[in-house]
């Protein structure tokens, strides 16, 4: 289940993306510099599975044995697992990361009529955030004269 949402948010993204791309495009954003924001030279299809990469950085965060001394690309990404795992992803709550988090999940869970079931997945401090996105988008807004 935690793959399908992983997988689920990152189509969410990427069509957030696009379409502040397509709105770029219209208003007269060069293709070139449009490509250079969408980082398309970064774009990996999730067909092709997990990279050696992905593997050695959860052997580091499993605690697996070393990968071997020569294979300095290796060593690398097993280090950043093992860092993870010991020190945690951020050392403190970014504040515009849990905003951005809970507006998305908040405009989410509006358009689904799901409110309720943001406290099932979310951590209380996001869950009760996308509550007070939600309640706000719910309410009818004057229209501009």
């Amino acid at each position: 289940m935690t793959l399908y949402r992983a997988t689920d948010a990152a189509d969410t993204m990427n069509l957030v993306a696009l379409l502040i791309a397509a709105y770029c495009q219209r208003t007269g954003m060069a293709m070139n510099t449009l490509a250079s924001y969408l980082q398309v030279r970064q774009e990996r299809s999730r067909a092709a599975g997990p990279r050696e990469a992905e593997l050695n950085e959860v052997a580091g965060m499993l605690g697996a044995p070393l990968p071997p001394a020569d294979d300095e690309t290796a060593q690398t990404w097993f280090s950043w697992g093992s860092g993870y795992a010991k020190e945690g992803l951020m050392g403190e709550v970014d504040e515009q990361q849990l905003f951005t988090e809970a507006c998305l999940h908040g405009l989410r869970a509006r358009l689904c009529d799901d409110v309720e079931s943001l406290d099932g997945y979310l951590p209380p401090r996001v869950a009760q955030l996308a509550r007070k996105v939600a309640t706000v988008l719910e309410e009818p807004q004057p229209a501009a004269t």
